[in-house]
């Protein structure tokens, strides 16, 4: 007898779906929670202290604002002594050195923000053997990699950009008054968009250094050590060459001035005399103006017998084309950097 049932097929298989960007997003702020707490509570304390001290201090600079005319002697000694008192830390014990140390230390903040918050996110998972467990799960090497990075990055770029903010609207006063030029070397990687763009590149190149090494402590070390060298040869080589700098004549001392670069001394010749032919000339210059009290007597004594002075300065007005500059390069390495990290992981064996 023929049978007429037709053979049974096999149920299809369901192919899975991968998991949503939204799910991948949450199981990353889950997992670095603890490094979101840690991040918050130092930008925390530093927001608070630079919220007390930009009100106590704003409400000082007052007096300077409404006093005129500005070049007044009375005025100018109002903002030395302010500059002194709040910016040099002999105010009060709240005012914690000034602000010549809070800047010190909010120096070293990008990089340690970038290395404890990058180093760890891979590299951890690389160690323990997690990661293993991660590719099985539906989100792929690829997805859960630019998962990891990319939200955490965007992130502490986001949150440091705004304690940018609160620190210039702290710092105001002290460039208001022209103690200090925001083209500076340690002002500037503290304004503009300068703190966020170095502490993006720390946190991208401590991870792609975890996923290299994949170990974190190395990844650490590395990310502190290169960080600490490109910033000195940022500010002592390449940032002075972003646009040419302008060659002026005579010396204008002030912060106001800009980021000065170079300043030499022309004799009545047109010779360009060096520091030992300065110390010569000022022998021979009178007592009143040797012994002077006013820091330009030399200089205007100096222009009165035919010498020119000349100074390599990048003006202060250029400070927001400097800030998108560095930032713009800044970018395009950190974005490199953690496409680099993505790729190592999916060259990576499991």
């Amino acid at each position: 007898m023929i049978s007429t049932t037709a053979p049974v097929q096999p149920p299809a298989t369901a192919k899975r779906r991968p998991v949503s960007w939204r799910r991948l997003a949450w199981v990353t702020l889950r997992q670095r929670r603890g490094a979101v707490i840690g991040i918050s509570v130092v930008l925390g304390v530093f927001a608070v202290y630079l919220l007390i001290m930009g009100i106590i201090q704003n409400n000082a600079y007052a007096a300077i604002a409404a006093c005129h005319p500005a070049a007044a002697t009375k005025c100018h000694e109002l903002a030395q002594s302010f500059g002194k008192y709040w910016g040099g830390g002999a105010g009060p014990v709240l005012a914690g050195g000034g602000a010549q140390t809070v800047s010190s230390l909010l120096f070293a903040l990008p990089v340690l923000l970038g290395a404890f918050a990058g180093a760890p996110l891979l590299a951890r998972e690389f160690e323990s053997g997690t990661f293993r467990f991660a590719w099985t799960q539906g989100a792929g090497r690829t997805r859960w990699a630019v998962s990891t990075l990319v939200l955490p990055a965007v992130l502490l770029t986001a949150v440091t950009g705004a304690f940018t903010a609160l620190f210039y609207w702290y710092f105001r006063p002290f460039l208001a008054i022209g103690q200090v030029s925001e083209m500076l070397p340690l002002a500037f990687a503290l304004l503009g968009l300068a703190f966020a763009a170095w502490t993006l590149f720390a946190f991208a190149f401590a991870a792609f250094s975890g996923t290299l090494f994949r170990r974190t402590v190395p990844a650490m070390a590395v990310t502190i050590v290169v960080y600490i060298v490109l910033a000195i040869a940022t500010a002592l080589a390449i940032r002075p060459h972003y646009l040419t700098p302008v060659t002026e004549q005579g010396w204008n001392g002030g912060p106001s001035a800009g980021w000065v670069l170079s300043s030499w001394v022309k004799a009545p010749n047109g010779q360009v005399i060096g520091s030992g032919d300065i110390g010569n000339v000022l022998v021979h210059a009178p007592a009143s103006v040797a012994n002077s009290p006013d820091p330009n007597a030399f200089n205007n004594w100096l222009i009165q017998h035919g010498y020119t002075l000349w100074q390599s300065v990048q003006p202060a007005s250029r400070f927001w084309q400097f800030q998108l500059i560095e930032a713009d390069w800044l970018l395009v390495v950190s974005v490199s950097l953690l496409a680099g990290a993505v790729w190592l992981v999916r060259r990576r064996g499991a």
